[in-house]
């Protein structure tokens, strides 16, 4: 798997300008002038690949002043625009297809007084240019929902889909799939393309959003792996660099494709939001994974010698909105249920060159299952404006029972999920249901396929060695020394000898009429046995042949 993230941010010409005003009278004195500035984008830019690309300017003119009325015109013929005052956008959307060619683009902005402003720019309509498709397919509506999921878990409002930026993704996607881009092999950026070969768009985000006309603040994920799309985001959320677009408040529209292996989400943001801090994991949230294994590039665990993964799973502090230039971590502390201060990995603006407004703390080792964990942050975000805010929290968390188990949940009801996120006291009581009949279980009525079917021995119920470990929430391992598979959860460490009737707890061992078996080369467990050293109780209902656990 390979995931790599990039941004990009509209950059805004400044101009000053000077209006001159003449004021008659008996004597002629200096002439007065009066000098205010604007920032402004035009929109679309070089090569366009729509037939019928939105056209316009993003513009904000200083003091407060605003046109008494203003004209736009394409190739001189003079079209409707509409304006819209939140975004300071003056926009017009072609009725009809444009014939591919140069167009050249003018706006005048009129004041009471003063010389009329023109902005012009141009731009070009390629041969192969075509229309944006509304169409999306069920996968992308489950990308879609799966996205909004993570977003009202965080408290965030949800995004919808935009032709263009699906679009986008559509194309980039298809790219890298026609053209085999190896990100795993070769340093090739999956964010990248080359000129030349099919599908090339445009070599960067910032070149395929003007291709597709797109002229808002955006960013892009993109992942390489075998997995359905709905996975590949599941991904993409964990790994910190390619959360940071999902906590974004002013995130409001997407788009999302898969071509093979290759997964694309392109991000795009509104405008004029107040600066906001947005934590991840976010305030009494039940159910977080304990571990971060990599596979992210660029690599956070860069800036960190001598530390390999898995690492605790990534906290995250963002500040994002109007005027945040940079944001400084000052403290950060992550303590357990014991209250002891857990070593934390600390990426920021000030150490790591990938990230500005996000900070990223990842704990020096897993978590462990089943526990509540206190956060507390402090942030300094230096502003465009030479000015600086301070912001904190102190929030907490919970780990999920088992691997997997939060974000199953998360996406087989997200709403359900949400109100669940109680004050994590109320978490711990878990109930595991085996059919021995079946290939599932489920945990908490969650269910999961379990890798082997149960095995049934002189009226004792194995499980294969990891499907059992993951029901009841612990690691395990395989000492070929000893022969024995190794259990561990919280302070119990347990060995399970496949070549003697025994079995050790922390280290003192005991005999055993039912201990593991290898059945064709395959380790299977005592379900009783294990449940019961771990902590758990075991009851089986004879009528439907079911094993059930609650820990």
């Amino acid at each position: 798997m390979k995931i790599t993230h990039t941004q990009r941010w509209i950059s805004f010409l400044k101009v000053t300008v000077i209006l001159f005003v003449f004021l008659s009278s008996f004597v002629w004195s200096a002439k007065p002038s009066y000098a205010f500035s604007y920032e402004y984008l035009s929109y679309p830019q070089g090569n366009v690949g729509l037939l019928r690309p939105n056209t316009g300017l993003s513009v904000e003119f200083s003091d407060s002043m605003s046109p008494d009325s203003y004209q736009m015109y394409i190739n001189e013929d003079e079209v409707t625009a509409t304006f819209d005052p939140t975004s300071h956008k003056y926009d017009y959307l072609p009725k009809a297809d444009l014939k591919p060619g140069a167009y050249k683009a003018r706006m005048t902005f009129n004041f009471k007084g003063y010389p009329p402003i023109s902005i012009n720019w141009t731009f070009s309509v390629i041969k192969s240019a075509v229309s944006l498709s509304s169409e999306v397919s069920k996968e992308q509506e489950d990308g879609l929902r799966a996205i909004n999921d993570y977003r009202l878990k965080l408290g965030l409002s949800k995004v919808k889909f935009s032709d263009a930026l699906n679009t986008a993704a559509q194309k980039h996607a298809q790219y890298l799939l026609l053209n085999k881009i190896d990100p795993i092999n070769t340093s090739v950026s999956l964010h990248d393309e080359k000129p030349g070969l099919p599908g090339f768009i445009g070599k960067s985000l910032s070149e395929r959003a003007g291709y597709i006309g797109y002229s808002r603040a955006s960013s892009e994920d993109v992942a390489f792996n075998p997995v359905s799309l709905v996975e590949a985001i599941d991904s993409l959320f964990d790994a910190p660099y390619h959360r940071s677009p999902f906590l974004v408040p002013s995130l409001d529209e997407i788009g999302v494709f898969r071509a093979g292996d290759y997964h694309v989400i392109e991000f795009g943001f509104a405008e004029g939001a107040a600066p906001e801090l947005v934590v991840s994991p976010s305030n009494k949230d039940g159910y977080v994974p304990t571990n971060f294994d990599g596979h992210e590039s660029p690599d956070p665990l860069r800036i960190h010698a001598g530390l390999a993964y898995p690492v605790g799973y990534p906290i995250m502090a963002s500040v994002n909105g109007g005027g945040v230039k940079k944001v400084a971590l000052q403290e950060a502390e992550l303590k357990d249920e014991a209250g002891n201060t857990l070593t934390l990995l600390k990426n920021d603006s000030v150490r790591d060159t990938h990230l500005e407004t996000e900070v990223i703390l990842m704990p020096s080792k897993p978590l462990e299952f089943d526990k509540t964990y206190k956060a507390s942050i402090k942030l300094t975000a230096a502003m465009e404006d030479g000015s600086s805010k301070s912001y904190s929290k102190e929030w907490t968390f919970h780990t999920e029972p088992s691997k997997g188990y939060g974000v199953a949940k998360l996406h087989e009801d997200a709403a359900t999920y949400a109100n669940q996120m109680v004050e994590p006291a109320a978490k711990g009581n878990h109930l595991v249901t085996i059919g021995l009949t079946g290939d599932t279980y489920t945990l908490d009525q969650v269910p999961y396929p379990m890798k082997q079917k149960p095995y049934l021995r002189d009226g004792t119920t194995y499980l294969y060695i990891r499907d059992l470990a993951a029901a009841l929430g612990a690691t395990v391992e395989w000492d070929d020394k000893q022969k024995a598979a190794v259990y561990k959860k919280g302070d119990k460490n347990i060995l399970f000898f496949t070549n003697r009737s025994a079995y050790s707890l922390n280290g003192v061992e005991t005999s055993t009429d039912t201990a593991a078996l290898l059945i064709n080369e395959t380790t299977m467990i005592p379900v009783r046995l294990l449940s019961e050293a771990l902590g758990a109780n075991v009851a089986y209902e004879a009528s439907t042949k079911t094993v059930k656990i609650s820990y």
